[in-house]
């Protein structure tokens, strides 16, 4: 069966394998870079690491001071400032080897 015969069938009289297929096919139109896109270029401060990585303030100082993200952040005394997709690449690596070691 096609996508178009699929999309006119009642999603109650689809199988598991068509309705699987029509996810497929909607995630694979989705273009891979438009999920970061929204992201800004920079975040300042501890509240903009907040907002990053969608934590309280206490796992924003937490996730800075652990040194996982030192290389996406330029700090001058008070003055924080945070490459946004550097400091998701290094987070998810952190994430990766973290995750290796327990396997």
């Amino acid at each position: 069966m096609n996508i178009r015969e699929l999309l006119s069938k009642p999603v109650a009289m689809m199988t598991g394998e068509e309705l699987l297929a029509i996810q497929r096919e909607a995630i694979a139109e989705i273009p891979k870079e438009e999920a970061t896109s929204t992201l800004p270029e920079f975040v300042y401060g501890i509240s903009g690491i907040m907002q990053l990585f969608n934590c309280s303030k206490s796992k924003a100082q937490k996730i800075k001071n652990s040194g996982v993200i030192t290389g996406a952040i330029q700090q001058d005394q008070r003055t924080i400032i945070v490459d946004t997709r550097l400091a998701l690449k290094l987070f998810k690596e952190y994430t990766n080897q973290k995750k290796r070691r327990f396997i």
